[in-house]
C-alpha cells in the first residue's frame, strides 16, 4: 500500500516534546500551489546562494542601505559608497564613524534634502549626497534614526527622548525640538518609521505607541489618540518595516519572546507556540537583528540572534517558519546565516555578512553559501503515525526534480541522504545515501527499500551538493496487512 507522507511540505516546529512535534525546514522555503491542477499541494523550493561582490579590510558590517540609485554600507568604523561600475562593485570610503555593540542605521531625507543620516557608535551623522561629505551632528544619544515628511528623526534612549531635525536639513537640531514619552512610564527602546504609512512607531520595553505629523507648532509630531498598545520591544533592532507592516520581537509586562506583526492596527501575534518556545528557551534575544527581502513571489523577514547563532526566516507570504544557517562541517553545526543586513540595489539582492567585511550578491542561481561553503538542507517530516501501531515500511520514496545540473555548470551527480527515527525522533538510524541522477536523467526515482518498522516515523533528508533541489513529497510504502 503507497501513502503520501503527510505534510511533508512544511516548515519548522520543534515543539517542546519531540514526539509531539519534531518538524524541521534549513535552508528551504515552501510554496504552496496557487491553482488547481498541481500535482502536490505544496512544495520545497532552495534559499538562494550567495557570491562575494567586494570585500572590506574592516569588520564586522553593520548596515546596508540603498536609495535613488545610490548604495551605502557602514562596516567596522567606516561608511562606505557602494560603487557601481557596469556591474562591478566597490567600496568608495567616505568617513570614519564611531562604533559600539549595536547596529548602524541609515535613512535618507530624499531629492529635496539630499541628504543621508546616520547613526552608528550613540553619534548622529549627516552625509551630503552633492559634496560626499560626512558630517557630526549629534555627539550622543543616537541609538537609531529614521525620516518621516523630511524631518530626520533620532531616538536618544538613554532618557526616552525623541529627536527632530529642521525641515530636509540634517544638519540643523534645534535643541528645544524634542519629545519625551509620557503616556507610559517605560521608556522607549526603538524608533521605525514603516515606509507604506506616514507614521512614528515608538516603541517601549513593554508598551508602545504611534504618533503622526499633525503638523502642529513648534513641535509637528503628536501620539496618536487610542495608538498605545500592551506590547513593547524585547530586541530594539528586531523591528524591521515589511510590507506595509511591522515585526519585532516583543515583550510584555507578562513575559516575552513572541514575535508580533502590526498592519494599521494593534499588533497580533507571528510566532508559533514553537517558536516561541524556541525564544523562551534561548538566554538571549535582546541582540536579535530584523531584516527583509522580497524574492520570486514571496516576501521574507529575517531575524538573527547573534548570541544564539541562529537565523529564523518567516515567509509573510504562506506564513510558515523556517530557519536559515551556514554550515559548519568540522564543528557539525549550523551558525547564524551570515547576511544580517539587505538591500535591493543596482537590480540585484545584496547582503552584508554581520561577522566579515563582504558585501554579497544574494541569487538562486548561486549554490554556495558564505565563503563559498555548501548549503546544507534539511526537511524532517513529521511522523508517520497509526495510534502506536507498528508500521511495516517496506520502501520509501521521495519525489523531487531529478536530472537537473549544477548552478555553476560543472558535472555534479548530486545526493541526497536519508535517516529515520522510529521513536518519533528520539534516536535515529544509519544514513543512507541515494543519487538523485545525473544532469537530464529525468525519470530517475530516489528510493530506499527494506527500511523496517517502527511505531513513530520520522523521515530526515539532508543535501549539499549545489544543484536546486526542488522537493515535491514523499511516498511510503507499507506492508498491506498491516496498513489497516
Amino acid at each position: 500500500m503507497r501513502v503520501p507522507w503527510p505534510t511533508f511540505c512544511g516548515g519548522s516546529n520543534v515543539s517542546q516534546s519531540s514526539i509531539a512535534d519534531d518538524q524541521e525546514l534549513v535552508n528551504w522555503y515552501m510554496e504552496p500551489s496557487d491553482v488547481p491542477g498541481g500535482k502536490t499541494p505544496a512544495n520545497l523550493y532552495p534559499t538562494p546562494g550567495v557570491e562575494s561582490r567586494v570585500v572590506a579590510v574592516q569588520t564586522p558590517g553593520r548596515a546596508l542601505f540603498h536609495q535613488d540609485g545610490r548604495a551605502f554600507c557602514v562596516i567596522g568604523a567606516v561608511f562606505y559608497e557602494v560603487i557601481n561600475t557596469a556591474g562591478t562593485l566597490s567600496f568608495t570610503s567616505r568617513g570614519a564613524v564611531a562604533v559600539d555593540a549595536n547596529p548602524a542605521t541609515i535613512c535618507g531625507n530624499g531629492a529635496g534634502g539630499g541628504q543621508l543620516f546616520i547613526t552608528s557608535g550613540d553619534v548622529g551623522y549627516c552625509f551630503n549626497l552633492t559634496t560626499n561629505t560626512l558630517t557630526t551632528e549629534r555627539a550622543s544619544g543616537n541609538r537609531m534614526g529614521a525620516m518621516l515628511d523630511g524631518y530626520f528623526l533620532v531616538l536618544d534612549a538613554s532618557d526616552s527622548t525623541l529627536y527632530v531635525s529642521d525641515l530636509l536639513d540634517g544638519t540643523t537640531w534645534d535643541p528645544t525640538q524634542y519629545a519625551q514619552r509620557s503616556t507610559a512610564p517605560d521608556p522607549w527602546v526603538a524608533l521605525v518609521v514603516p515606509e507604506a504609512a506616514r507614521e512614528i512607531w515608538l516603541l517601549g520595553q513593554e508598551t508602545s505607541e504611534v504618533w503622526n505629523n499633525a503638523g502642529t507648532f513648534p513641535f509637528p509630531f503628536v501620539p496618536i489618540p487610542g495608538a498605545l498598545m500592551a506590547y513593547g520591544c524585547a530586541a530594539p533592532f528586531s523591528a524591521k518595516a515589511v510590507e506595509g507592516g511591522l515585526l519585532w520581537v516583543s515583550r510584555t509586562s507578562n513575559g516575552q519572546g513572541n514575535v508580533v506583526m502590526a498592519t494599521g492596527g494593534g499588533p497580533a501575534k507571528v510566532s508559533t507556540f514553537a517558536v516561541s518556545w524556541s525564544f523562551h528557551a534561548y538566554t538571549t534575544i535582546s541582540d536579535a537583528i530584523g531584516a527583509s527581502y522580497a524574492a520570486a513571489g514571496h516576501t521574507f523577514y529575517l531575524l538573527t540572534l547573534p548570541t544564539e547563532d541562529a537565523t529564523w526566516a518567516l515567509d509573510l507570504s504562506t506564513r510558515w517558519w523556517a530557519k536559515r544557517g551556514t554550515w559548519l562541517s568540522g564543528s557539525n553545526r549550523y551558525e547564524a546565516w551570515r547576511l544580517w543586513y539587505h538591500a535591493f540595489a543596482f537590480g540585484t539582492h545584496l547582503g552584508l555578512d554581520g561577522t566579515g567585511g563582504t558585501l554579497y550578491e544574494v541569487s538562486e542561481t548561486y549554490g554556495y553559501d558564505v565563503d563559498s561553503l555548501p548549503i546544507r538542507r534539511v526537511r524532517r517530516t513529521p511522523s508517520l503515525f497509526n495510534d502506536r501501531e507498528p508500521i511495516f515500511l517496506v520502501c520509501l520514496e521521495v519525489v523531487l526534480e531529478s536530472g537537473v545540473g549544477s548552478y555553476s555548470g560543472a558535472p555534479v551527480v548530486p545526493v541526497i541522504v536519508l535517516r529515520l527515527s522510529r521513536d518519533g525522533g528520539k534516536t535515529w538510524g544509519a544514513e543512507r545515501t541515494r543519487s538523485i541522477g545525473a544532469l537530464w536523467a529525468y525519470s530517475q526515482r530516489i528510493r530506499w527499500w527494506r527500511c523496517g518498522s517502527g511505531s513513530d516515523l520520522v523521515a530526515e533528508f539532508v543535501v549539499t551538493d549545489p544543484v536546486p533541489f526542488r522537493l515535491m513529497g514523499c511516498v511510503a510504502t507499507l506492508r498491506r496487512e498491516e496498513a489497516a
